[in-house]
């Protein structure tokens, strides 16, 4: 029976909580290190297939462009740290059944082969995510070497190389969100003629307007980028003086050379072992605030899930690495009995600096909510950081994305160009969302004014009153002209 130990003195057996962690990255090391600081007496075994955990996989572009000169700094915890801990590591095992019903899974040992059964008392699923396919691209074509994924260690090692590769002189990189771009960033840095494709028509739509957007796809254009966007790839052709690689990316509307191909189009939730699992469309699981599934004693955290989002007011995938690590505190926590400690809403908040262009968005985009259906209207305004007298200063843009009757805000962008960097309001911002704060409650929000830092009428607080209807330069300006 999971958890149970014989005293050696008394004879007695004696019951020892045991908690099994399937996946070992981000939510799962947050779990674990939460679960036994709180209570070192757990009996904790963790499971994962790869050889290495931790990996901050937002860092590969930073390390294929030189900013990270050795990959391994991207480490924040291994298995000594896990072991020191107390937990049981099985890394390079798989996990290929979960019977939730009986308590127990099946792990299949990658290197030897060998089968075993474990159980449980508690269940804490962390198996994350993986990147999509390309659809309609035939297996053959996307089999050419040289087309690679983004993701793992292992990924990162071969990118790192073969931009340094001198006989990689073109790349494309197909997928046009916050990996894509990044890595279109690394690889231009290093040389490489870049094309960066993607079947939508402008890049990170999902959480940036055409405001943003369309600065930024200049600057990409102006260091040399080639943008292939509102194309659809049908595949790949290899390159004639070397039939085993890959030597064109295909679309609907082109041909472009490449050398290297690097696909980026995003992430399914690894939710198969959990069948009977109450799922969003997509396949994430849907949990609480205290991370538990609809099954008995699962709890799910990370890219696997879906938590409740406060702009949407219902489920949705977020994968992001903070997300995870909240994910893994809240689960252990609960599993521990330590009340308080959840996770009741996300706001998708996050943040990209390429191009000297410095972005962060939380909510929902204009171009989302419409294309939800919501009832939505926006506030965009670009302003001065702080008082022009003060002569040195830096133009911000941002924008309130609301719903246009009751004014609670549904989504807002930042953006500022060069050492202009002002992104860290958007927690502000994303905490407003959270509580369901309405434009006019945002504004009287108790906040300092110092000419060395920001203006009286900050750019938050005009892009307030011009939403609400107290634009008084435009007032200003249409009484004069009459």
């Amino acid at each position: 029976m999971a958890g149970e130990e014989r005293n050696r003195e008394s004879g007695e057996t004696q019951t020892r909580q045991k908690v099994v962690v399937v996946g070992i990255n981000h939510a799962g090391t947050s779990a674990i290190r939460t679960l036994l600081a709180q209570n070192p007496e757990l009996e904790v075994n963790a499971y994962d297939r790869n050889s290495n955990i931790s990996f901050l996989g937002c860092g590969i572009a930073l390390a294929v462009g030189g900013t990270v000169k050795n990959p391994e700094d991207l480490f924040y915890c291994d298995q000594v740290q896990l072991d020191a801990l107390g937990a049981r590591v099985f890394m390079e095992h798989e996990v290929y059944a979960i019977n939730t019903r009986e308590k127990t899974l099946l792990v299949r040992n990658l290197k030897s082969g060998e089968e075993f059964q474990d159980s449980y008392d508690k269940l804490v699923y962390a198996a994350g995510s993986w990147p999509l396919d390309i659809p309609g691209v035939p297996p053959e074509s996307a089999a050419l070497k040289n087309i690679m994924l983004c993701k793992l260690y292992q990924h990162a090692q071969e990118l790192i190389k073969k931009a340094d590769e001198p006989e990689i002189s073109s790349v494309a990189v197909i997928g046009a969100g916050y990996i894509g771009i990044e890595l279109a960033e690394a690889y231009r840095q290093k040389g490489k003629e870049v094309t960066l494709i993607d079947y939508e028509t402008r890049v990170i739509p999902r959480y940036f307007d055409t405001e943003f957007t369309r600065l930024l796809e200049e600057d990409m254009q102006k260091a040399g980028i080639t943008l292939a966007l509102g194309e659809k790839v049908t595949g790949f052709s290899p390159a004639p003086d070397n039939p085993g690689h890959v030597g064109q990316v295909i679309t609907d509307r082109g041909r472009y050379q490449a050398d290297l191909v690097i696909t980026a189009v995003g992430f399914r939730p690894n939710t198969d072992l959990l069948k009977e699992a109450e799922k969003t469309e997509n396949g994430a699981l849907v949990v609480d605030g205290s991370m538990r599934t609809s099954l008995p004693d699962v709890w799910a955290v990370g890219d696997s899930v879906a938590m409740y989002h406060a702009a949407l007011d219902r489920h949705q995938q977020v994968a992001l690495a903070t997300n995870a690590v909240k994910s893994g505190i809240a689960a252990a926590s609960s599993i521990n009995g330590i009340p308080g400690v959840s996770v009741e809403s996300v706001a998708g908040t996050n943040a990209i600096c390429v191009f000297e262009n410095n972005l962060a968005s939380t909510g929902l985009s204009e171009a989302a909510a419409r294309e939800l259906g919501l009832p939505v209207a926006s506030s965009y305004i670009e302003d001065a950081d702080r008082p022009e007298f003060m002569n040195d200063y830096g133009i911000t843009r941002i924008k309130l994305v609301y719903h246009r009757e009751t004014f609670r805000l549904l989504g807002a962008q930042i953006g500022s160009h060069g050492e202009i960097n002002h992104t860290e309001v958007i927690y502000f911002l994303a905490l407003a969302i959270q509580k369901k704060m309405t434009l006019p409650e945002i504004a009287f929000t108790d906040v300092y004014f110092l000419p060395h830092f920001n203006k009286p009428f900050n750019f938050i607080l005009t892009a307030i009153l011009k939403a609400i209807g107290l634009d008084y330069e435009a007032a200003a300006q249409q009484r004069g002209g009459k």
